[in-house]
């Protein structure tokens, strides 16, 4: 094998120095599905690189046993599977002091005849503290949040320690000798090279059969990646052989803390951190040389390798800051939006009745129909329990009022029919007006997810005030109903349940549009009427709108519902059925979440930092639900792995647009600040703190595909969101139980959804909390002006204190017991047996 020849240089200094680079270059390469064929590529071409500098006999192997050579192979082939099937090793750096204190007691003598005496990198390089405090910095530069939930590696480290123990020489009749024998691995390399290959075939053909063949993507990296790992192998015992084991550790090491990406890490510290282990490691790799051996400085010249990215990355992000404009005419979209969503949520207060008389005057105007009986005492309920919403409540006549056409004998009927449907999981829950009590059955299932005590907690101190009534809850998280147009075909009474679990949903759910009327709000304040220049952000100016499926096409392919959902099964027909949430073409009963009363999803004040001492980033972790990725749908286009995918800054990198202020002169007038949208592939990392906690609703191959892609993280508690001033969230299976407690937090809270739930109608977006495209496309901007521009950060915390303020005034637990008595009276009218088919008549009281 040819070995570069520098004049003047030892041979000792170049093959460190192409060791660390190539140790580098295949971290650069690395590819988890490439990892285990590309190790058998690597040691069927070491043999040929060998052919040079040994001559490959096999009586030269003939001290090593066949027991240690398979047991060496199989060493490599651990370390190989763990990081093709769990990721990099990241106690390798470990490695340097365990091998440094068993090369002293196997070969005392390479002590004084080969090591550096400098007095200020030599004990960080001969001495078990220097070279532990060097590896305790390169395992923290090395670490993120993926260690805490995979366990420390320890199987991995202790086979490579295996390995490296076996090719450490030794002196004569050291006890080890009969558990560890000696293997020279220049002689060994046919020999070791072969049952390595044999080991990697094996595994890859275990990794075939359980997660299937890999896909060609893996072709243009293999050849490369094989190649890496072989020279850097191939140099690392060449600079072993003349200095040290330790030195072949320290340059693993070295490869891993300098190929660490800057850009991607989520704080200046932890950007910084791989650069100082850098150059910590590589004086080790320096001073572990032969004191004699020429030209050691000049391999301080790698730091490039660390160093260039880490300020290549500093200037980006320097760049990406865009300063605060002072004095400029023309303020940011956002400012707009929510001085205009404070103005519409403070008329939404204002309007609201003051008096019993006021709020059924209020009632007749908007629906044409009586108040349903019971109304004056539900007023009083609510008056006396200081609700500030009295009027608006569109949601519940817009879901009820389809069944007025049908009589309440047939809604009794209906709903007898479709609690007993095969398959349809649906629970029939009696409400007793006389003792305010709920009970569910259900035709199989014994636990109905506290949907009978929520409605006993929220309306369990009023009996004797409502009315008797039955309804149907959903149990699945997905909504369920579609109401068909009025045509022949769909006779009174009748339903159909199709089961769409994990297919694609949307040609079935948005198939009423062309007759579709989009559901209305009559209290979506920011209206789209062009009054707001958003300079090309697509931010949200109307969350009506926003939500109409039938205006986003788009959509299809930018929600895990309507691509693979887990459990959707739909059913046809006018069947009121109670959901926590649905799109704008279903037809379910909203009603609050009973997850919103359980434990994990309360707010504990205690747990909530002031804003001052919450951190600067945007938070959100939590599982891969949503959908299910299976062979036949792309998870890369669910909208929470779309979601990772952008924050993570993952590759193929979006492209973003944010606002610039550039100064513009009109007709010789002075210049004046102006937003003007710019787009660039940069996110600063120091941004975000987004990561998936748990893979699940996936098939083992998907799972194993977005473990490669994704950086995971371990479970945090529900109050870690509360530590960062902007929480992130987004859908589920169904809607989000956790957007309550993220509203009470005081952190500025951004959701993305494609759901209506029960209390759109009193949450005013920009006011409350920051709406988010499903497109993500303006989601940079937003981030980056929330938390680089002085008045982003105070516009986020008044959306913070709003929303906080807001869940203590209208989204108590008392609020929702307005909202369930309502509903309830509702539900009463509309199924009362008594009543015929038609609008409602009198009542009220």
């Amino acid at each position: 094998m040819w070995t570069p020849r520098f004049e003047g240089t030892d041979p000792v200094v170049v093959s460190a120095s192409a060791a660390a680079l190539c140790a580098v270059l295949r971290q650069h390469l690395a590819s988890a599905e490439a990892e285990v064929p590309s190790e058998a590529l690597c040691w069927a071409v070491l043999p040929i690189l060998f052919t040079r500098t040994v001559r490959l006999n096999p009586k030269n192997a003939s001290t090593a046993s066949s027991i240690s050579l398979c047991i060496a192979a199989a060493a490599v082939a651990v370390a190989c599977c763990y990081t093709a099937e769990i990721g990099m090793i990241y106690l390798v750096p470990a490695l340097t002091p365990l091998v440094l204190v068993a090369e002293r007691r196997l070969w005392p003598e390479s002590e004084d005849s080969r090591t550096s005496t400098s007095r200020l990198f030599s004990p960080l390089a001969n001495t078990a503290l220097g070279t532990t405090l060097a590896a305790v910095l390169a395992v923290v530069a090395l670490s993120d949040s993926e260690w805490q939930s995979r366990g420390l590696p320890m199987v991995p480290l202790a086979a490579l320690l295996v390995l490296y123990l076996y090719f450490i020489p030794r002196t004569a009749g050291r006890p080890l000798d009969r558990f560890l024998p000696h293997i020279d691995v220049e002689a060994a390399i046919v020999p070791l090279s072969w049952r390595v290959v044999a080991a990697s075939v094996g595994a890859f053909g275990v990794q075939t059969v359980l997660f299937g063949l890999p896909s060609f993507e893996i072709a243009p990296t293999l050849l490369p990646l094989g190649l890496a790992k072989a020279l850097s192998w191939y140099y690392t015992i060449r600079t072993a052989r003349t200095a040290s084991w330790c030195a072949a550790t320290a340059i693993a090491t070295f490869g891993m803390v300098a190929s660490r990406d800057p850009s991607i890490q989520p704080t200046e510290l932890a950007a910084l951190l791989p650069v100082a282990a850098s150059f910590v490691v590589l004086a080790q790799i320096i001073h572990m040389l032969p004191k004699h051996a020429k030209g050691r400085s000049a391999l301080w010249v790698l730091m490039l390798v660390s160093l260039v990215p880490y300020l290549a990355n500093v200037v980006a992000v320097a760049r990406s800051a865009v300063p605060p404009g002072h004095g400029q005419s023309h303020e940011h979209p956002i400012e707009t939006l929510i001085r205009n969503a404070k103005d519409d949520f403070e008329r939404l207060l204002a309007r609201q009745s003051k008096s019993y008389e006021a709020a059924a005057l209020e009632y007749r105007r908007r629906y044409h129909a009586e108040p349903p009986p019971g109304f004056e005492a539900w007023y009083e309920f609510a008056v006396a329990n200081q609700s500030p919403i009295i009027d608006e409540f569109d949601t519940i006549y817009t879901s009820v009022s389809p069944f007025w056409s049908r009589s309440g004998e047939e809604i009794r009927q209906t709903m007898l029919d479709a609690a007993t449907e095969p398959g349809i999981d649906l629970w029939l829950c009696t409400f007793s007006g006389d003792t305010a009590e709920t009970h569910c059955t259900h035709p199989t299932r014994k636990f109905d997810r506290h949907i009978a005590q929520l409605f006993n907690r929220l309306l369990g101190d009023v009996p004797g005030k409502l009315p008797d009534a039955r309804f149907l809850v959903n149990h699945l998280d997905e909504p369920r109903v579609l109401i068909p147009p009025p045509s022949g075909r769909w006779r009174r009474g009748r339903f159909s349940v199709e089961d769409l679990s994990e297919q694609p949903t949307w040609n079935k759910i948005t198939r009423y549009c062309p007759l579709h009327r989009t559901h209305t709000n009559t209290t979506d304040t920011t209206a789209d009427d062009g009054s707001i220049d958003t300079f090309g952000l697509p931010l949200v100016t109307n969350r009506t709108a926003a939500l109409d499926l039938c205006g986003h096409p788009e959509y299809r392919t930018m929600h895990g519902l309507f691509q693979s959902p887990a459990s959707f099964r739909l059913i046809h027909g006018r069947v009121p059925v109670l959901s926590s949430g649905a799109p704008s073409t279903m037809s379910d009963i909203l009603f609050p979440s009973p997850a919103y009363l359980e434990p994990e999803f309360l707010y504990r004040p205690a747990d909530d930092p002031p804003w001052h001492r919450k951190a600067r980033h945007l938070f959100w972790t939590g599982s891969t639900t949503g959908a299910v990725a299976n062979p036949h749908t792309n998870p890369l286009t669910f909208h929470r792995q779309r979601f990772i995918h952008l924050t993570q800054h993952l590759p193929p990198t979006p492209v973003h647009t944010y606002l610039n202020l550039h100064p513009t002169s009109r007709n010789g007038t002075t210049p004046t600040p102006t937003p003007t949208p710019t787009t660039s592939t940069h996110l600063n990392p120091r941004h975000y703190r987004t990561a998936f906690t748990r893979l699940t609703q996936c098939t083992r191959a998907q799972c194993r595909a977005q473990r490669h892609r994704f950086r995971t993280a371990g479970r945090s508690p529900a109050a870690a969101a509360y530590g960062a001033r902007l929480a992130f969230d987004a859908d589920g299976n169904g809607i989000s139980g956790r957007f309550r407690s993220l509203l009470a937090s005081r952190a500025a809270v951004l959701k993305q959804t494609v759901l209506r739930e029960w209390h759109d109608e009193r949450l005013v977006p920009w006011a409350h909390y920051v709406p988010v495209s499903v497109g993500m496309g303006e989601l940079a901007e937003v981030v980056r002006w929330f938390l680089e521009d002085g008045t982003g950060g105070e516009a986020a915390r008044g959306v913070a204190a709003r929303g906080a303020e807001w869940v203590g005034r209208g989204l108590r637990e008392v609020d929702l017991a307005v909202y369930v008595w309502r509903l309830v009276l509702e539900l009463g009218r509309v199924g009362d047996e008594g009543r015929g088919a038609g609008m409602p008549g009198g009542g009220g009281r």
